[in-house]
């Protein structure tokens, strides 16, 4: 709701008090989804520019170069508080939105990811909220024909009453046909066209810049109700119109509605709009004014037609059978007015309802203190049950029970399956694009900085594993209430530590999404998620280059550690499974060796020398090299002796989570040039052992047979599901 301060700064410019629909307009977009007024004053520290950036941060969608006559488009958004309440229709309409994001710019859509977290699904309600968001994303992105390349899932207690839906959308087009999201020339018309308007999803965008309250029902009506099959009439019809090139600008209705569309169209072209609200397709017959200029409903698309076009526009979308209105116009007066039959609802200056309100005081808390100690760390009495109780956890398990619903090959373009450390896309102009995300919740709760940049650090080495180099960012920033010091400094130590790792290896951020409130007060407990910087990056092969799997391909091969082991070991899962804790000081960040590893394994995927790769991430070295097993026919057989680093125990190599640190299978007879690029390099590395075509998993100390690991890993998830 719009505060004390804000509703006095409105009456002090505009000299009056707001009416209705003004005082509903100005609520939707200064609440914090639409405007960011805690998190924007933030974003300099991020590494934004770079030659191969085409539109960055404040598009509908990031748009990057990838050369041969062809941008790659990306957005990233969440949809929280609507999953939370209704799950297939939160889910579902999140999907939709971050589509409209991609294909405003003119792209066309290739390929969707989602990121997600709940609370255990031993919890009957957890599972329900489970099942029915991968049913939303998998149903309206299976219907609208993009397929689902990617993702990632954690479970945590923290998310029992907030999940979090984060979903990613990326496409491509050529410079000649983007359109910008700007309205620059007074006299050209606004048509919106796609679905109707109803009341579905009504200042849904206040809603989510709240926190939950103990009764969830009231918030149902925010949430909106999504229509794939509306929505691939409008591709479809929104393809032609850009083949053509009859639009001037576009913006989707997304949160805020018409509000935000027209009024986002306006301030970035420097113009005003006026609407007629009586000209807006409704569904709806007793719906007010108030109610039409904020409705979230889906499937809406706003475009500026040159008056010479519009006669051509009109015809193709009558003849696609697009629901359209001619709603008004392009002014050169700077406000947003909205008329209903002729009479003034609102008359707002653009500067005013479009980031004009009070900026708010935010006080930055202080991060608790962690401790380096490892106290709590016991050797194992049996290695061999803990490793099977870390790949039957649900943050290391199978995830096929997830991705198995999702089409993953619809548009043919899909170069991997779902489950390799990134998803791949071939563009049309035969590069092929990796994708993937990463966010280690548990780091990044106990030392926001650190966890976030080593988060992103997890990302860069998926990429990189598959032979791929990092060449953008788009991001989802998760986190409570802002109003809260204790709350707000995790947000901004988050953002100082992705900030950190963007420059520190340039790789700029093109796009992404601050969602905050996302914490919950029940029976007055305030409940909140663990930060969650979800951080997406995307990496270009070069021309010709297959990507390398992360399964084992062959028999009497080499398995090689890349980077030194430290006992780090707070914060991990090997922490979380014995002691049900997670505290002390996480893996540290280290750019420069994280660099070095990145060297050596981009150098000799450069020579062909890697049959498979694995980045080391969350449950260490045993689980990295176990996934690897799992997907192929071979086991393999390890001395650990001789690790480089300092972890001095054996359940400290094999599950330590310290950064920097990749696996890479690699034959006898490239032995040698392969050992050349680590000294070349300056990195440090460890022959493991070899693998074998017996399928049994042997560590020295204690060996299991692939049939018992692949049996608990893939029944982690399934087990709570089924």
């Amino acid at each position: 709701m719009i505060t004390k301060e804000e509703m006095e700064h409105a009456r002090t410019v505009l000299d009056r008090e707001p009416t209705e629909t003004e005082l509903g307009m100005l609520d939707v977009l200064w609440s914090e989804h639409c405007s960011y007024k805690s998190s924007k004053r933030w974003f300099y520290l991020f590494k934004t520019k770079d030659d191969s950036v085409a539109l960055g941060i404040g598009e509908g969608a990031g748009l990057v170069d990838i050369g041969d006559g062809y941008f790659a488009g990306v957005a990233m958004e969440s949809h929280n508080h609507p999953s939370q309440i209704d799950p297939y229709n939160g889910a579902a309409t999140g999907v939709g939105g971050i589509i409209r994001d991609v294909i405003s710019q003119g792209c066309k859509a290739v390929g969707l990811m989602n990121c997600l977290r709940f609370g255990h699904p031993s919890k009957p309600h957890n599972a329900y909220l489970l099942e029915n968001v991968v049913r939303g994303i998998s149903e309206y992105g299976n219907s609208v024909g993009i397929p689902v390349v990617g993702g990632e899932l954690e479970f945590d207690d923290s998310y029992t009453d907030n999940c979090l839906v984060n979903v990613v959308c990326v496409g491509w087009v050529k410079p000649e046909l983007v359109v910008r999201s700007s309205a620059k020339t007074p006299g050209h018309y606004l048509v919106m066209f796609g679905s109707t308007t109803g009341r579905d999803g009504i200042a849904g965008v206040s809603f989510a810049s709240e926190t939950f309250s103990d009764d969830e029902e009231e918030n149902r009506g925010a949430v909106q109700i999504g229509d794939p099959l509306s929505k691939k009439i409008v591709i479809d019809t929104l393809q032609e119109l850009i083949e053509e090139r009859l639009l001037d600008g576009l913006q989707d209705f997304g949160g805020g509605g018409m509000t935000s569309a027209a009024g986002e169209l306006a301030k970035a072209g420097g113009t005003g709009v006026e609407i007629d609200l009586d000209k807006v397709p409704l569904r709806e017959v007793d719906i007010k004014p108030s109610e039409i200029i904020i409705s979230e409903s889906q499937e809406r698309m706003l475009a500026v037609v040159a008056p010479e076009n519009l006669d051509r526009v009109v015809l193709l979308l009558e003849k696609n059978g697009t629901p359209y209105g001619i709603i008004g116009k392009v002014t050169n007066d700077g406000h947003y007015t909205a008329k209903w039959y002729g009479e003034v609802q609102a008359h707002l200056p653009i500067n005013l309802l479009v980031e004009g309100f009070p900026v708010p005081e935010r006080i930055e808390g202080k991060v608790p203190a962690q401790t380096e100690s490892m106290a709590w760390f016991k050797e194992p009495e049996n290695y061999k049950k803990i490793l099977l109780d870390m790949l039957g956890s649900v943050n290391l398990c199978d995830r096929s029970w997830v991705y198995s619903q999702y089409d993953q090959h619809v548009q043919s373009n899909t170069v991997v399956d779902l489950g390799e450390n990134s998803g791949v896309l071939e563009f049309p102009n035969g590069r092929k694009l990796a994708f993937t995300s990463d966010c280690n919740s548990f780091w990044c709760l106990l030392d926001p900085q650190q966890g976030t940049a080593n988060s992103a650090c997890e990302s860069l080495r998926n990429l990189v594993a598959m032979g791929a180099t990092p060449i953008f960012i788009a991001d989802c920033l998760n986190f409570g209430n802002p109003e809260r010091p204790e709350s707000y400094c995790q947000f901004v130590e988050s953002v100082r530590g992705l900030g950190r790792f963007s420059n520190d290896f340039e790789i700029p951020i093109v796009g992404g999404n601050v969602s905050l409130y996302n914490e919950a007060e029940i029976e007055g407990e305030i409940k909140r998620i663990n930060p969650t910087p979800q951080i997406m990056v995307a990496g270009i092969f070069e021309k010709g280059f297959t990507p390398v799997r992360r399964n084992l391909v062959s028999p009497w091969a080499n398995i090689f550690l890349i980077g030194d082991t430290l006992p780090e070991l707070n914060g991990s899962e090997f922490q979380r499974i014995t002691t049900g804790q997670v505290k002390g000081f996480p893996p540290k960040y280290r750019p420069e060796v994280e660099k070095r590893s990145m060297r050596v394994i981009k150098e000799a995927h450069q020579k062909g020398l890697i049959r498979s790769c694995n980045n080391v991430g969350r449950g260490g070295l045993a689980v990295a090299l176990m996934k690897m097993a799992l997907r192929s026919e071979y086991g393999f057989k390890l001395n650990l002796d001789y690790i480089p680093g300092a972890a001095n125990s054996l359940a400290q190599k094999l599950y330590s989570e310290t950064s920097g640190r990749y696996l890479a299978e690699v034959t006898e007879s490239n032995q040698a040039d392969f050992l050349e690029i680590v000294e070349k390099h300056e990195s440090s590395v460890c022959e493991l052992g070899l693998t074998n075509k017996e399928p049994v998993a042997d560590f020295g100390a204690f060996s299991l047979t692939m049939d018992e690991a692949r049996e608990v890993f893939s029944n982690g998830l399934k087990q709570f599901m089924e």
